[in-house]
């Protein structure tokens, strides 16, 4: 049998106002409890006081308007998820006393949300406590299905979980591809989980919360990243498939990345064709003995001379910015600019002004041949 000793009434009460329904925060450095001193927003109010050292405590703080109404707030509770309960008939409800809660982020509170039914309904609901795996509770209420005045109830929470899977290919043959890192996000950008497919290329990311949006991000060494947004939905043991395909930098003997652009007559690179090339740059660092020679073109507007000295500036200062981020010179063979010698159509000097913009763009692009050395792009049958 317990027997209660050494009982101390605390500094902050008196003979002139009740104090009640004493809570703990749970790190036990705050206690929330319910009075109706003067000063207050209401019939009963919610409060806080540190506690010190030596069991002290502190000045009561009236929690403000955000919690208390000019009605009743009583029976505090704060989860470990820092969120606080309480009961109220002076917010919005479903009648009488009714159960809400409150995110405390850095010491301020959010607008207080109705829980809802079951928890809540036409009568007196109070006295909220949940475990801190938020899997199951209790709560007061005097509803007319009870035993007497006051019954004690419980509740268990039904978590809705669905699987996130799919599979990752190879956007050229549809190959699936194993070994590619898939990852899980959260719309923060957070990463979640995270897993390597095997030889059918397939991921499975079991249990995650229903209603939830995420991110899924394949990765694999020599090909481009892709990324896929996906929402699980309301259906527990639902399955949400998000396939990936995934685009090889690597086609027969070519590093292959998007055009990379130059400004108008001019050989810089541009912040858009730094993106680009990074993939080469990728590509390079992870195959090591790799060999690649550059060759840039132009369409055919300007003189041949001055197209082949214009796309030989572009093909070196390509290289060069190759160099910068940490490739060997030795591993370029050579950087050579072909003006207009090889156009993809008839946009010549004869029909040039014929032909629009799209089909210009066309013709000015750049190749990266791969002259030695093995890749690890490996296509499963």
């Amino acid at each position: 049998m317990i027997k209660w000793k050494n009982v101390i009434e605390l500094s902050f009460n008196s003979d002139s106002f009740s104090c009640g329904h004493a809570a703990l925060s749970s790190d036990e450095k705050t206690l929330y409890f319910v009075s109706d001193m003067p000063n207050g927003f209401g019939a009963t109010d919610i409060y806080k006081v540190s506690v010190l050292e030596n069991n002290t405590f502190g000045t009561p703080e009236n929690l403000g308007r955000t919690i208390n109404t000019e009605g009743r707030e009583m029976f505090p509770f704060v989860g470990s998820d820092d969120v606080l309960y309480f009961a109220s008939d002076g917010h919005l409800g479903l009648g009488a006393l009714d159960v809400f809660e409150s995110q405390i982020e850095a010491g301020v509170y959010t607008n207080p949300v109705n829980l809802g039914a079951p928890v809540n309904g036409s009568s007196d609901d109070f006295a909220f406590v949940i475990n801190d795996a938020h899997s199951y509770g209790f709560f007061s209420s005097n509803r007319k299905s009870g035993l007497g005045d006051d019954d004690i109830y419980s509740f268990s929470i039904y978590k809705c979980k669905e699987d996130v899977k799919g599979i990752i290919t190879d956007s050229r043959t549809g190959a699936p591809i194993q070994n590619a890192v898939v990852q899980l996000m959260d719309e923060k950008g957070a990463v979640i989980l995270e897993q390597k497919t095997g030889r059918t290329g397939a991921y499975l990311f079991e249990k995650m919360d229903c209603e939830k949006k995420f991110v899924v991000v394949a990765s694999k060494e020599n090909y481009r990243n892709k990324n896929k947004d996906t929402e699980t939905l309301d259906i527990n043991k639902e399955v949400v498939v998000a396939n990936l395909n995934l685009e090889s930098l690597i086609v027969e003997d070519q590093i292959v990345i998007n055009p990379i652009y130059f400004d108008f007559d001019l050989s810089n690179i541009r912040e858009d064709a730094e993106y680009e090339l990074e993939h080469i740059v990728t590509v390079m660092k992870a195959n090591v003995d790799l060999v690649i020679k550059i060759e840039s073109h132009t369409d055919s507007r300007g003189s041949k001379t001055y197209n082949r000295s214009l796309s030989d500036r572009r093909a070196k200062s390509t290289r060069d910015y190759l160099i910068s981020r940490g490739i060997s010179s030795e591993r370029i063979e050579s950087a050579i600019g072909f003006g207009e010698d090889s156009l993809l159509n008839n946009c010549d000097d004869a029909n040039s002004s014929q032909c629009t913009e799209a089909e210009h763009q066309k013709n000015r692009r750049s190749y990266f041949y791969i002259v030695k050395g093995n890749t690890n792009v490996k296509v499963n049958n």
